[in-house]
């Protein structure tokens, strides 16, 4: 089978400074699309750039959860690379960020402060649909695009103590199933992507019992997420 050339394309990746961002944005840019790399955090996404093949990948820092950072991704992308063809919504936080050593201490539902659950909702699902409204003015009038957003497997999801992180990304596939649905025959898909299991990443802590070794590689996105950037993957929605 031939390789998937993605050059002339134009692609945001969003938390791409470590784990499956960057995966995925170097995957991308070997195959030869123009990456606009966005993370909150500058020195790993310096790092990730310079991985990555020259003068493939721009670094941008933003927060995806602000209404002007947005914008300036956005813009950013259309002003550095002449367009828009892919958006990858990949940023995401963890159930560290609320309780450092939840994988021996669960977080049960009732225990989540408030402001976590809207800051996991505003990362993994309210992000990645505004972001999505910001990219579709330019893919409308190409006539064609790409949205692909991470999220997770359905036992995460229901899991009880997994309540903040996979409750928005519960949401954010809801989310993006209803964009499908709306953008479908336009030429613009939407999909959502999963590793399949436990990813070797920070968000990861270790614990008991656990061997890294045995956790799922985060290049396991780069050919999933190549393809769906491509023109293989016309009408797969």
């Amino acid at each position: 089978m031939a390789e998937i050339s993605l050059a002339g394309k134009s692609v945001i990746v969003t938390g791409a400074a470590r784990g499956m961002g960057r995966a995925m944005t170097l995957a991308l840019a070997r195959a030869g699309a123009k990456v606009l790399a966005v993370d909150v955090d500058q020195e790993p996404l310096d790092e990730t750039i310079a991985a990555a093949p020259a003068v493939q990948v721009k670094a941008f820092r933003a927060d995806v959860t602000r209404d002007d950072d947005r914008a300036r991704i956005v813009d950013a992308c259309r002003t550095g690379f002449g367009g828009i063809d892919v958006l990858v919504n990949n940023a995401g936080i963890g159930q560290a960020t609320i309780r450092p050593d939840y994988a021996v201490n669960p977080l049960r539902p009732w225990e989540v402060p408030a402001d976590h659950l809207m800051r996991f909702v505003a990362v993994h699902a309210v992000a990645p649909l505004r972001l999505a409204a910001e990219v579709l003015p330019d893919m409308r009038r190409a006539g064609r695009g790409r949205i692909v957003t991470v999220v997770t497997d359905f036992a995460v999801m229901m899991r009880g103590t997994f309540t903040a992180y996979g409750g928005a990304k519960a949401v954010s596939e809801a989310y993006q199933s209803g964009l499908a649905k709306e953008l479908d025959g336009s030429g613009i898909t939407v999909n959502v992507i999963t590793p399949g299991g436990t990813v070797d990443t920070r968000m990861v802590p270790d614990r008991p019992g656990m061997v890294r070794a045995d956790l799922i590689r985060p290049e396991v996105m780069g050919v999933p997420i190549v393809w769906l950037a491509s023109n293989e993957s016309d009408g797969f929605t």
